[in-house]
């Protein structure tokens, strides 16, 4: 009926520990690296890192090739380097017709690459197109078709143009005086333009040499 107590001495090993590191991958700011203990889940740490022109996508882990994002467990028995995956800011690039139509459609720029403009131009009755700028109210173009865009910002073009339109040169084919007096004379206009214009009237001034001013008169054209 008594009691006996015996004591014994035994050694428990340590868990297992694995380090889980943290590879911003070309940006900056990557969190510190955590210990991981065998069987035991680890939270990851909420930290993101920055970097310019990109987004925090989430973290691949190189033990596993699985992604994790900032926060997860992480529960796997091994040493992981979580290396950062970045998704690319993009911009877009409109195009305005200006007063036309058949503008190119919108495009996207990604950050830090060059994108190629539209090739495509817009039109406008009697107008030339000469290319694009920001302001609707250039008359330079600051953009050819299919030049080169580096800037990493949105863009809106708009479409610069010239007036495809000449006025008409008249020549005097010929005049006669009709009466001595030169109160009455009879005389010829020609006139050039351009190719693609119509023209519907011609107008001309006359005097006589001792008039101040000059009177005009307009006739129909014959083409």
């Amino acid at each position: 009926g008594g009691t006996m107590t015996v004591s014994k001495s035994y050694t428990i090993p340590a868990l297992a520990t694995y380090t889980v590191s943290y590879d911003a991958n070309g940006g900056s700011d990557a969190p510190l690296s955590q210990k991981k203990y065998h069987g035991k889940n680890l939270t990851l740490r909420s930290t993101k890192p920055t970097r310019d022109g990109y987004t925090f996508k989430n973290w691949l882990s190189s033990a596993q090739s699985k992604n994790y994002d900032p926060g997860d467990l992480y529960g796997y028995n091994a040493a992981t380097t979580m290396k950062a995956q970045w998704t690319a800011i993009t911009y877009t690039v409109k195009y305005n017709a200006n007063g036309g139509s058949g503008a190119p459609s919108n495009q996207t720029k990604t950050y830090g690459k060059t994108l190629t403009l539209s090739s495509v131009k817009p039109t406008r009755e009697s107008y030339s197109f000469l290319g694009w700028a920001t302001s609707a109210n250039a008359t330079e173009a600051a953009y050819t078709s299919g030049a080169s865009y580096e800037d990493n910002n949105n863009l809106t073009l708009y479409a610069v143009r010239e007036l495809d339109y000449k006025e008409p040169r008249g020549i005097i084919g010929f005049a006669k005086r009709l009466n001595d007096e030169g109160t009455s004379a009879i005389f010829s206009i020609s006139w050039e333009c351009d190719p693609s214009t119509t023209v519907k009237s011609i107008k001309y001034r006359y005097k006589k040499a001792t008039d101040a001013e000059s009177a005009y008169t307009a006739y129909n054209a014959i083409n």
